[in-house]
């Protein structure tokens, strides 16, 4: 079981403070939802103008903490709903593009961003899909590259990439990065695709 299934309980221990008083506060856990795309999109925008990738790392990465956010406080509040979770996992996936395609745009790796943001597309479409034929639980999905480690491992390289002069084979880490990324989040897609399958075939009912 990877980042995202081992940690999340952890994770929601630790911002439960902060969520306590954001709850108290009466902060709606939707504007903590749809507030992180929209931060996103406004960082990604100036990225694409300066092509300041450290910074535009760092940033990425103090909004992903941000997002973690909406769902302790909708605990915290008494206010989870399915709605809720419907919209925050389609922002996820809003965030997801927006970030791919400013690092396409300043680096010009248009072919692999492609690959790594349709694989990563993929990923949560397989579960999603899964679940429409079958009951799933999100504690039976612990695959190789889930969001975070996804989302990690692109913004290190991307920082890598500006930062280090390395250049094995003439190209520099984050085009090494993206190369693994893409064997990474494809071979999690045929993970969750051969579970999915399994699944579907011992819980469908038998006629």
């Amino acid at each position: 079981m990877m980042l995202t299934a081992r940690h999340k309980d952890l994770a929601g221990r630790w911002l439960q403070p902060l969520a306590a008083a954001a709850a108290r506060a009466g902060v709606p856990p939707s504007a903590i939802t749809v507030g992180c795309p929209l931060l996103m999109a406004a960082a990604c925008a100036w990225y694409v103008r300066t092509s300041q990738t450290p910074a535009f790392c760092i940033i990425a990465l103090l909004i992903g903490l941000l997002d973690v956010l909406d769902g302790p406080v909708a605990r915290a509040a008494g206010k989870v709903s399915r709605a809720g979770a419907y919209l925050d996992a389609m922002c996820d996936r809003y965030v997801d593009i927006m970030v791919v395609i400013a690092a396409a745009y300043v680096t010009g790796y248009w072919l692999l961003c492609a690959v790594v943001l349709a694989g990563a597309l993929l990923v949560s479409y397989a579960k999603a899909r899964a679940a429409m034929e079958v009951s799933v639980s999100n504690r039976e999905w612990p695959d190789l590259m889930e969001r975070i480690e996804r989302s990690l491992l692109f913004l290190a390289g991307l920082a890598a990439g500006a930062l280090l002069p390395w250049r094995p084979l003439g190209r520099d880490l984050f085009w090494w990065t993206l190369l693994a990324l893409c064997v990474l989040i494809h071979a999690t897609v045929l993970q969750r695709l051969l579970r999915a399958l399994r699944y579907i075939s011992e819980r469908s009912p038998r006629r």
